[in-house]
Parts: C-alpha cells; sequence; structure tokens
C-alpha cells in the first residue's frame, strides 16, 4: 500500500481548492497591487509624550510604527505606515536620504521627545549563547571577552561586542552564567548612525529582527508562554531561524537557501517551457523569461499578490503544478531547520521546540507554512501580533491585508524597545554599566542628603523646643514678677547702707592686715636663685581705714549720724588709697663678675613691672669680694603701693 505524504496532502488541498472545497484563506479575493498605506489610531495627541518609533527599512518598502508607554508592563499602538520605494536607489544616496528624511519629520510629527529604533540586518550580527563560571557581575564583561575571543578571534577596534545575562544554571554541580553575546562590525553600526544623522533624527538604538521578536515577547504584547518556540524567516537569499524559550532568544541561525532558491527553480521550468513554445511557428519573438517574472509567479501563490494577467508568465500555471516546482528548494530549506533543532535540543535546550512561526519575504501562503510544519511534526502557524491588539483590523483598515501586517511585525519589536531589557549596538553593557554606577553614587549621595536632613530637621526641632520652653519660663517668671511688689521704707534703706558700708571698710581692714605678707611674697616670687636678700626694711604708714572703723563713743546711731558718716566715706576711702609705704631692700648678686650689671638690671626690670611696686632706684651697688669670689652688693628702694 502506498504511504500518503504530507507533499500529496497539501497538494489535494490545492485541487480541492480548485473544486470550490478549498480553505478560506485560497479564496479570498486577490486586492490590487500595494499603495502607500497611512493609518492614524489617535488623531488628538499630547505633544510632550515620550513615544517610541520602530523602523524597518526593507527591501522595497519602509515599515513604520509609532508607540507609545501606557504602564511599566503596557504600550499602546499610535500609528504605522508602509511606504514603498524602488529597491534599486542605494540607501546612501541623496535621493534615499531626502524620502527618508521627509516620510519621517511627517511621521513623528510635532512631539518634542521621541525614540528612534531601526533595525540592521542580521546577517552582520553574529549571536551566540555562552556559560561562563559565575564571576561577580563587575568581571562579567572580561570573562565574556576572552570566550568569545576563544573561539573566534576578531580585531576588537572594528568589531563591537556586547553580551546580556540571561540566568544562572548549574553545570555538572558548578554554578555559571547563562550569556547571550553578539558581535556586529562598527563600520555597519556607524553607517546606520551616519545615515540617520544626515536624515537630522539622530538614533535611540539599532537592534535586529531576533531582538525585535523578543521585545514582543518580553513586553507581554503576546502572551509570554513557557513553552519553546521558533520563528523562521524566509528572506531573499538567506533564511533565519531563530528558537525563543520563555521569551528569551535562546538560539539564532542563518541558513543559505531562501526565496530566491525557490524562484529559480520557477524560472528554470518557465525558461523550458518558454524554448518549447518558441520552437513552434508563431509570428514574432518574445523575449525570453527573467527573474523578476518568476518571481511575479511565485508571488501569485499568495491570495494577497496580484494576481497574473493574460500574457504573463505562468499564467497558464496552476497553483498546483507552482508549488510541486518549489518543493524541493523548500525541501532543503526544512532539512536545515530540522538538523538545527537537533543541535538545539542536544547542546542548548532540554525542551524541545513544540510550534514553529513561519513568515518570509514573500506574501503568506499558508500551504507553505503547513508543509513546514508537517514536515518538521510540529504546530505551524503565523506570527500575527497586530491581529491580537486589534480584533476588528482588517475592518478599521481593510486596504491593509494578512501579509502586509505580519510585515509589520519587525517594525513593531523595535518600537517596544526600552535599553531595560533590548539589546542595543549603540549602548552595550559596558555603558549601561557606567550609568548604574552614577546611579548607585547618585543615590549613595541622595542618601546622605536625605539622613543630614533629617538631623538637621531634629536639631532645629529641638532647638525650637527648648526656645519655646525659655519664652514659657519667661512668660511665667513675668507674671511673678508682676504679682510681686515689697514694701521699702526710708529707715530700712539706711541701714542697708550702713550695712554695706561696714563690709567694704571691713575688708580694707582686712587687706592691710596682710599686707606684709603679699610684699615678702612678691619679693620672693620675683628674686632668682643668683641674687640673695640679706635685708628688709618697710615702712607701711597708717592706715585710713584704721581709724575709720574705730567704734563709736555712742551705741545707738540716729538717721542724721548716718548721713553724716555716709557723706565722710568716700574722703576717708580716698585717704586710705593714696596712702603708701617705703621699703628698702638689701642683698648680694652671686656670679660672673661680667653679668652682675646685668643680673641687677634685670631683677629692676622685674620689681618695676609688679603691681605691688613702683618708683624703684638702686640707692648703691658696689663690687666686694666674698669666699674668693666677686659679688655685688647693692641697696634698693621703692613705694608700695
Amino acid at each position: 500500500m502506498n504511504e500518503i505524504t504530507s507533499t500529496e496532502k497539501l497538494l489535494d488541498l490545492i485541487r480541492k481548492k480548485k473544486d470550490g472545497l478549498g480553505s478560506s484563506v485560497l479564496q479570498v479575493k486577490l486586492p490590487p497591487p500595494r499603495k502607500k498605506i497611512t493609518f492614524n489610531f489617535r488623531n488628538q495627541r499630547l505633544i510632550k509624550k515620550s513615544i517610541n518609533v520602530g523602523i524597518d527599512i526593507g527591501h522595497e518598502s519602509l515599515r513604520l510604527i509609532k508607540t507609545e508607554r501606557i504602564s511599566d508592563s503596557k504600550w499602546g499602538l499610535i500609528d504605522y505606515r508602509t511606504i514603498p520605494f524602488d529597491h534599486r536607489i542605494r540607501k546612501e544616496a541623496s535621493d534615499f536620504i531626502n524620502f527618508l528624511k521627509a516620510e519621517l519629520n511627517q511621521f513623528c510629527g510635532s512631539y518634542k521627545k521621541i525614540n528612534i529604533w531601526a533595525i540592521m540586518s542580521a546577517a552582520n550580527v553574529n549571536v551566540r549563547h555562552i556559560m561562563i563560571p559565575k564571576v561577580p557581575k563587575n568581571q562579567i564583561e572580561n570573562a565574556v571577552f576572552w570566550t568569545i575571543k576563544k573561539e573566534s578571534s576578531f580585531n576588537e577596534k572594528e568589531t563591537l561586542l556586547d553580551y546580556e545575562v540571561l540566568e544562572e544554571i548549574v553545570d555538572q554541580g558548578n554554578p555559571k552564567w547563562f550569556i547571550m553575546a553578539y558581535t556586529a562590525p562598527v563600520r555597519e553600526v556607524e553607517k546606520i548612525k551616519s545615515l540617520f544623522a544626515k536624515v537630522g533624527l539622530p538614533l535611540t538604538g539599532i537592534s535586529i529582527v531576533p531582538f525585535a521578536v523578543q521585545n514582543i515577547f518580553r513586553t507581554g504584547w503576546i502572551q509570554k508562554s513557557a513553552d519553546t518556540v521558533a520563528y523562521l524567516f524566509i528572506g531573499n537569499d538567506f533564511s533565519r531561524i531563530d528558537i525563543y524559550t520563555k521569551g528569551n532568544l535562546i538560539m539564532t541561525r542563518g541558513i543559505k537557501a531562501g526565496i530566491n532558491s525557490m524562484v529559480e527553480s520557477l524560472l528554470e521550468v518557465l525558461q523550458l517551457q518558454d524554448r518549447e513554445k518558441s520552437t513552434l511557428p508563431e509570428e514574432g519573438t518574445a523575449p525570453p523569461i527573467d527573474k523578476e517574472e518568476a518571481r511575479h509567479v511565485l508571488f501569485s501563490l499568495s491570495p494577497d499578490s496580484a494576481a497574473l494577467a493574460v500574457g504573463d508568465a505562468g499564467y497558464s500555471m496552476t497553483e498546483e503544478e507552482k508549488f510541486r516546482i518549489i518543493l524541493p528548494a523548500l525541501e532543503r530549506l526544512v532539512r536545515q531547520v530540522e538538523r538545527t533543532f537537533e543541535h538545539y535540543n542536544s547542546n542548548i535546550g532540554q525542551d524541545r521546540v513544540n510550534r514553529i512561526y513561519v513568515t518570509s519575504a514573500m506574501y503568506l501562503y499558508r500551504p507553505l507554512i503547513s508543509y513546514v510544519g508537517e514536515q518538521l511534526g510540529i504546530e505551524s502557524d503565523i506570527l500575527d501580533p497586530l491581529e491580537s491588539v486589534l480584533p476588528n483590523f482588517e475592518k478599521t483598515a481593510g486596504e491593509v491585508n494578512l501579509s502586509e501586517r505580519v510585515a509589520l511585525t519587525p517594525a513593531l519589536g523595535m518600537a517596544l524597545s526600552d535599553n531595560a531589557y533590548t539589546p542595543n549596538l549603540l549602548f552595550t553593557a559596558r555603558e549601561k554599566q557606567q550609568i548604574a554606577n552614577i546611579n548607585r553614587v547618585n543615590r549613595v549621595i541622595f542618601a546622605a542628603l536625605a539622613i543630614a536632613t533629617l538631623i538637621s530637621a531634629a536639631a532645629l526641632l529641638y532647638q525650637l523646643g527648648i526656645i519655646t520652653k525659655k519664652n514659657i519660663d519667661i512668660s511665667r517668671m513675668e507674671k511673678q514678677l508682676n504679682r510681686y511688689q515689697p514694701y521699702v521704707n526710708p529707715g530700712d534703706l539706711m541701714q542697708m547702707a550702713a550695712k554695706s558700708r561696714q563690709q567694704k571698710y571691713s575688708s580694707r581692714s582686712y587687706s592691710e592686715r596682710y599686707r606684709s605678707m603679699a610684699v615678702i611674697g612678691e619679693l620672693s616670687a620675683l628674686t632668682p636663685s643668683n641674687i640673695r636678700l640679706v635685708n628688709l626694711k618697710a615702712d607701711f604708714g597708717t592706715s585710713a581705714a584704721e581709724k575709720v572703723n574705730e567704734p563709736r563713743s555712742s551705741p545707738k546711731e540716729t538717721v542724721p549720724e548716718v548721713k553724716k558718716d555716709a557723706a565722710k566715706a568716700p574722703s576717708q576711702a580716698q585717704a586710705a588709697t593714696e596712702k603708701t609705704g617705703n621699703l628698702v631692700v638689701e642683698g648680694i648678686i652671686a656670679g660672673n663678675r661680667l653679668s652682675l650689671e646685668s643680673s641687677l638690671a634685670g631683677y629692676l626690670i622685674k620689681l618695676q613691672a609688679s603691681p605691688m611696686f613702683r618708683q624703684v632706684a638702686v640707692q648703691k651697688n658696689s663690687i666686694e669680694r666674698v669666699k674668693r669670689k666677686d659679688v655685688l652688693r647693692f641697696t634698693i628702694n621703692m613705694k608700695m603701693v
């Protein structure tokens, strides 16, 4: 019994479509050729809002999407646009720069703050996943550099290296960091950066399509699943298979097969048919079929593409014939994807890939997508993130078909970018770490200032509390003072004055009594060790204070007598102050003969500086010889204060 293959099932599906039993997708009416697509979801926008613009410069179209962050985990779509252009124009040409500038200025509008993210070709970026020992975070960059350098030598001046720490894992009992690292030529990054600088809109970031799709998973635009899924993009010359686990890109690989391989298969058949027709007798000779015509035939498989007209190459071909012709090229592509899955299962991931999203540079053709899934033995589908946001998308914007909607996916992913989770070729991990260090220092400074402010505020409150308490005490004492009204008569005042005068002159008598001891103590303190005093004569005179303090003859005092004595007290006190004594000091100075006179002079200066003596003068001095040594004998006369 013959085995029914998946290819035969797909061909049966195509045959049923011809009989009117096909799926609704194959029965969709073919739309007219692409037009410039413009759609605005919100006409009234706040000019001061910060927005993101994702830019995808494709082979033949410029795709733009504008978004805004509604919350930390939610984004909103503002606007999108698809603008076709002539793919033959070089991106560095002035015509393309002027075209890009006009479209971006019109699309971005009057927003004050705008973040522009552009896509770079994934063919120029080498993404790999490595494991390094669990080193401190400030040493991760160095470990990644030498690991990548060991695997593939590169010039660090010409190559940009960046990385992202995905998670901590345990490998053979040892903790390690699981790292996603990627390298890109610096000149390619600078080329894109320079292009937008000429346009006048500097870029916020540059990334690649695998990271754009990763943004769609990470931001929750599409509900992130714990399953492992693959994303296959069939390009013109190259295809790319990306594998995601829990929203993170785990593996990406380029495949040297794509749409052009299918186009070449069709071109070979079409040219063969054309040569067979040319052998028939016909009038005139038709030009040979070229690659663009074969490409048109391939794209006509999709209901979203323009239908072939009478006279076009391949017009007579059935859908079944076209699909049968491209099957060998498609089969080779699927085998490459299958080997990629085998490598992933044996070297990287433990979970099996259970779903694959398929998209391509051509218009979508569901039998092709189903064929890929059946050959791999997993579920296949189309990644359509805009459909989940806009349930009535086709009704709202009927001009946009499914293929064009899916083609906007890379631009949407770039419009969801943020340096916190999007690998950015303009803002590497090293720069992120520098910003983190600066922010850490700023937080420390802010914390110190906050603590200082709290301490100052506490001190201020404490001082205000003390001031308040003092004010309360002053108010209470003022009230007490206002209530206190003492009674004073003249007799009490006279008694208080007499008592004060008696205490005053008693103190003076006390000082006169110990005056001699004070004089001797002062002389002892001022006399140096090489001077010996041999004689001291003092005349302290008669103190007026003694006369004032003599007892009165009458034990009683009348008020007039107190007034009289009080009037005389100042003159008597002045007489006691003006009475001075005389002091004569004799002594000898020992030492070097040459220094005897200078020692005497120094002694006189000390005596003159004393507050107890004045008018210090030498009465006589002479050199004498005592015990075979020369000494200076002197006599000094001075007044005592």
